[in-house]
């Protein structure tokens, strides 16, 4: 929506300093030592993030995606999700993200964690060349990477979406305590995203050629439109549904609420 935002100049009020982060570890030092004052990460990182030494208050201002498709690929051997008995999966972060959405899946198959190994070896990119390079068994990737990954000769076993229709994308995290300093310029950029929003489902056509223009290509450009937010306002069903994935793999944070890991009061109005 950034990108799209960019294009239809709704945000060129605001001054937008961004740069990617390596790994789910990168973003919560960036934040927590103050040296950026939001980060867009997996909502589930909040929930790990806020019991790290601190304290921490971490809050999810606004839903960006609707959804984050996510594919888990395997080398040729790991057909399906029985297969991964034994094997080394690469993750971001063995305790947080996109992994405890797969950890959930192999519980629910009956795969005891101890059957199976994670190595972190940082974000999607970073993901992508390990598996492809022949570095572990099977990985979490989405667009492009997921297609490229099956071009290589990666195997598809399961999407996240297929086993969680409410899985839910990726949010704006903010520290509580920096919330009012920040609440002009995030509420004058989420303003923007919201017009970006609208007219993604309103004119597709114009929202795909202007991220065909930013350079994605065409298999992340459909992604990417398909993942627009029916709402900035955080799902309450798709947080929901991270808290249970976590409470089944036994992973603390599961104690938590949506009240408490949400606050919307930035947003627009939809």
């Amino acid at each position: 929506m950034a990108v799209v935002a960019d294009a239809l100049k709704v945000t060129a009020d605001v001054t937008l300093h961004a740069e990617r982060n390596p790994s789910s570890d990168a973003q919560f030092e960036a934040l927590a030592t103050g040296r950026v004052d939001a980060v867009v990460t997996a909502m589930d990182n909040v929930m790990d993030w806020n019991l790290r030494p601190g304290p921490h208050d971490l809050r999810v201002v606004a839903q960006l995606e609707r959804t984050t498709p996510l594919t888990l690929v395997g080398k040729k051997v790991r057909r399906k999700l029985q297969d991964l008995c034994g094997a080394t999966l690469l993750v971001d972060a063995p305790h947080n993200g996109f992994i405890v959405a797969l950890r959930a899946m192999l519980a629910e198959e009956g795969i005891s964690p101890d059957a199976y190994a994670l190595e972190p070896v940082g974000g999607v990119t970073e993901r992508y060349d390990a598996i492809v390079a022949g570095r572990g068994d099977a990985t979490l990737l989405g667009p492009p990477f997921d297609a490229m990954a099956l071009q290589a000769g990666l195997s598809r076993i399961v999407s996240v979406q297929e086993r969680y229709p409410t899985f839910p994308g990726q949010g704006l995290v903010v520290s509580a305590g920096a919330l009012e300093r920040l609440r002009p310029t995030l509420f004058a950029w989420l303003r923007g995203l919201e017009s970006a929003r609208k007219r993604m489902g309103s004119d597709p056509d114009a929202a795909r050629q202007a991220l065909a223009f930013a350079g994605f290509p065409a298999t992340a450009v459909e992604a990417m439109v398909r993942s627009a937010p029916v709402s900035l306002r955080p799902d309450r069903a798709g947080v929901e549904l991270l808290i249970e994935q976590r409470r089944l793999v036994g992973l603390p944070g599961a104690d938590t609420v949506y009240e408490e890991l949400v606050n919307p009061s930035v947003l627009p109005e939809d």
